[in-house]
């Protein structure tokens, strides 16, 4: 990873109630980070809010985890050595997207999401994007008011999930500068 890359999503910090919250990148050998913080978002999330359910993940073995983990940038967000929340950059299409978002209930409101997200974004700029994708779920209003606050709009393209209920999703877009 170039170092210019590497200096610009390098850690984030914030402040929440006089403890230290910090965002990094996780390198995929750390894939026990990243299933730490999976399962605590499949866990925490309605169910169809993901496309594999907590049951599921569950029973992964290491190299099923090793190689989900590969298959994305993680950022995972951390009170001290507590995972309170994660997100990942895929590209689609050579577009970046952002996926597995999650913040533990008690950390939201908190700026552990925008940070995510600012990660994630930056992700994508480090490597010359001028866009940022995701998929929100219909009716996912907390997640829809969250990702139009940091700037994000609707592209009005919406596709059936089609994974474990008849859900549509819809495509959401933010201009990186």
């Amino acid at each position: 990873m170039p170092s210019r890359r590497r200096n610009s999503i390098a850690r984030r910090r914030a402040e929440e109630d006089d403890h230290r919250m910090t965002v990094r990148e996780v390198p995929p050998q750390d894939w026990q980070t990243v299933r730490t913080a999976r399962l605590a978002a499949l866990a925490g999330s309605a169910p169809g809010t993901f496309a594999t359910l907590l049951e599921e993940a569950q029973g992964w073995d290491e190299e099923h985890w090793k190689q989900w983990s590969a298959r994305r940038t993680m950022f995972v967000a951390e009170s001290g050595t507590e995972v309170i929340g994660c997100a990942g950059g895929i590209r689609e299409h050579g577009v970046p997207v952002l996926v597995s978002m999650f913040v533990e209930p008690a950390a939201r409101g908190t700026g552990v999401s925008r940070a995510l997200i600012e990660a994630v974004a930056d992700w994508a700029r480090a490597d010359g994007h001028a866009e940022l994708r995701l998929w929100v779920l219909d009716g996912n209003t907390p997640a829809e008011k969250l990702y139009r606050r940091m700037g994000f709009a609707s592209t009005g393209v919406s596709r059936s999930t089609g994974v474990h209920a008849p859900d549509t999703e819809y495509e959401m877009s933010l201009a990186l500068r």
